[in-house]
């Protein structure tokens, strides 16, 4: 399993800044835990592929219709609103060094 703790910024097809904060990217599952520095619902609003930007500069196609919220609580961290992305087309991407290509 490969999980990669990261920072990442949540884009639009516009553009639009959605959603930034900590992720951790499961690249052998296609899912991406992020828990955004502001909870805001334009993440339950956004429909289509998304852009999910990390500190590195990797990008992955995050599809905004598979988005789902709920609560984590994990010790030692503030209880609050955590985010299940996927990968768009996950089934058809393949993982490579440097992402998924």
């Amino acid at each position: 399993m490969v999980i990669t703790d990261s920072f990442g910024k949540l884009f639009n097809d516009g553009g639009e800044l959605v959603a930034e904060g900590n992720c951790q990217i499961d690249h052998d599952r296609g899912n991406v835990t992020m828990r955004p520095l502001i909870d805001s619902s334009l993440m339950n609003r956004q429909r289509g592929v998304l852009r999910l930007v990390l500190d590195d500069g990797v990008e992955y196609p995050i599809d905004g219709g598979r988005i789902i919220r709920f609560r984590l609580n994990v010790p030692g961290v503030a209880p609050g609103p955590t985010y299940r992305l996927y990968f768009a087309g996950y089934d058809h991407l393949r993982t490579t060094a440097g992402g998924i290509s």
